[in-house]
């Protein structure tokens, strides 16, 4: 498998033929938005080919700061169970450290928040992925857009950041992709994003 960064058009086909299917709407940013950031170099996609298209991920980030926040990652549906998955997580890490990340932040909807059993049982297998691949759960919390995560880090070095560089970091990226959303003010920023713990 090799990975390499996508470019705005190969993105945004992308986003056209796998994104709306692979995402809830709720969950999909608009694509204009990854248009405006990729263009201030706050944002990268990155494909995963093996036979094809076999992952894909991106990454939204705070210039400077050592947390990346990987904000979307999905395998091809078809080749799912196959380890496509873990070796592409490996691979799209590798290519955050090459941005100068030191640790990847990774939301999973909270399982104290889940409403079902199987709610709790998808969001336990994400987990248990994510786990799997080296990631480790964290004390930090968000709630985005009426969703709440928990945040688990995959260190990209031997150092494990602690719960205050965690939070510091996701808050500056949510500072970056969430006023393009909902405008500029704080009072719009708190109305739909906050960092918290547990």
């Amino acid at each position: 498998m090799e990975i390499r960064e996508l470019s705005l058009q190969e993105m945004e086909k992308l986003y056209g033929e796998r994104m709306e299917a692979d995402f809830p709407p709720e969950e999909l940013r608009p694509f204009s938005s990854i248009r405006e950031l990729t263009g201030e170099g706050k944002y990268k996609s990155f494909g995963c080919f093996e036979e094809g298209l076999g992952a894909y991920g991106t990454f939204a980030f705070s210039p400077g700061r050592s947390g990346v926040l990987l904000d979307y990652f999905a395998v091809d549906a078809g080749r799912r169970g196959q380890g496509i998955g873990t070796r592409g997580l490996r691979m799209l890490g590798e290519a955050a450290r090459g941005l100068g990340a030191g640790f990847l932040l990774i939301e999973v909807e909270s399982l104290e928040s889940a409403e079902t059993p199987a709610q709790t049982e998808e969001r336990t297998r994400r987990i248990r992925f994510y786990n799997g691949c080296g990631c480790r759960e964290t004390a930090v919390y968000s709630w985005l857009f009426g969703v709440e995560y928990q945040i688990l880090v995959l260190p990209l070095g031997d150092r494990m950041p602690g719960a205050d560089e965690v939070q510091e970091s996701l808050e500056q990226v949510y500072r970056v992709i969430v006023p393009p959303l909902v405008g500029e003010s704080e009072e719009a920023y708190a109305q739909v994003c906050r960092c918290f713990r547990r």
